[in-house]
């Protein structure tokens, strides 16, 4: 069987150029597309679907994460191949943050709040379309499509308050994190609600990992006075508290909660979740970006709605 190698060895171009030029990239000179698809014919190339290359143009979009761990993200790639696939779209993963160095791309997906404002208008600078799905702000090119963290941390806060919780603490994510400093906002504003004072309320920053939680646990444990609830800004980290807490052999009562409503949950704390649909929030993003690609934009920031969940109460 005929492969992309093959063709770029023939030619000596890199594989890269190649398959950009079997999918009719534009970018690619008219020239080297000929030569490809010449060679390809004489080669006898296929491709994965049976049939001759070069008869439509892939647009290449990139969802750009900071870590592949939690299981957000994997039913967030599976739905969104699934929509762009559809509507003739390749999606690539990048894990990082400088999407500046990403030379080939069409369209751009953010959920990575390390990739700096400056460095997006580089890329919609460069007339490539941006859907930011971690922060709510507006620049010229870009659609924020997010979860509606505020009201989620809020709703389920007010959980915990109806459930009887004066005393809180509240465990974050990493300090840049835009998600986690929305629904640190939904948290407090709760509170301030109920009349519940928030100045002694402990406040610590993690990587939204479990083991972050756990860590963060075993510190509430040593140096402070056990709250009545622990808000959290994802299910991981909560999950990570709710094994410290049984570790530590705590016997008070403490209501727990998270953010993201994937994790499956069977232990006997009391435990509230901000339910997202990955699979909603996915859908409605790569449905933006067609969107852009068809020049159809709208400046009006989009908020995938999220549910309260509770365990035991």
């Amino acid at each position: 069987m005929v492969k992309l190698i093959d063709i770029a060895r023939q030619l000596g171009l890199s594989v890269t150029t190649v398959s950009y030029s079997l999918n009719n990239d534009p970018r690619i000179p008219a020239a080297t597309k000929q030569r490809v698809l010449d060679a390809a014919e004489k080669l006898g190339y296929r491709g994965r679907s049976g049939k001759p290359r070069g008869s439509g143009y892939l647009k290449q979009v990139v969802l750009c994460l900071n870590s592949l761990r939690g299981g957000v993200y994997t039913e967030i790639v599976e739905a969104m191949k699934d929509t762009l696939v559809l509507n003739n779209c390749d999606l690539m993963v990048y894990v990082g943050s400088d999407v500046t160095r990403i030379k080939w791309m069409d369209g751009l997906f953010v959920l990575n709040s390390k990739v700096s404002n400056s460095d997006i208008m580089q890329i919609t600078s460069r007339n490539i379309p941006v859907i930011l799905m971690d922060r709510e702000t507006e620049l010229d090119g870009a659609v924020s499509v997010t979860l509606d963290n505020f009201n989620g941390c809020k709703e389920a806060t007010q959980c915990a308050v109806d459930a009887g919780a004066k005393t809180f603490a509240f465990i974050g994510g990493p300090k840049e994190s835009f998600e986690s400093g929305y629904r640190y906002n939904g948290f407090k504003s709760a509170l301030a609600e109920n009349g519940l004072n928030d100045k002694n309320t402990l406040v610590l920053q993690t990587d939204f990992t479990y083991d972050g939680g756990l860590n963060a646990c075993r510190f509430v444990l040593e140096h402070t006075r056990l709250p009545d609830a622990v808000v959290c800004a994802n299910d991981e980290t909560a999950m990570g508290i709710i094994a410290g807490l049984k570790a530590g052999n705590v016997k008070k009562d403490i209501i727990v909660t998270g953010f993201d409503g994937v994790m499956k949950y069977d232990a006997p704390n009391r435990f509230v979740t901000a339910k997202a649909d990955p699979a909603h929030w996915a859908a409605s993003s790569s449905y933006s970006m067609l969107q852009l690609f068809e020049h159809i934009t709208s400046t009006a920031a989009k908020k995938i709605p999220v549910k309260t969940v509770r365990y035991n109460i």
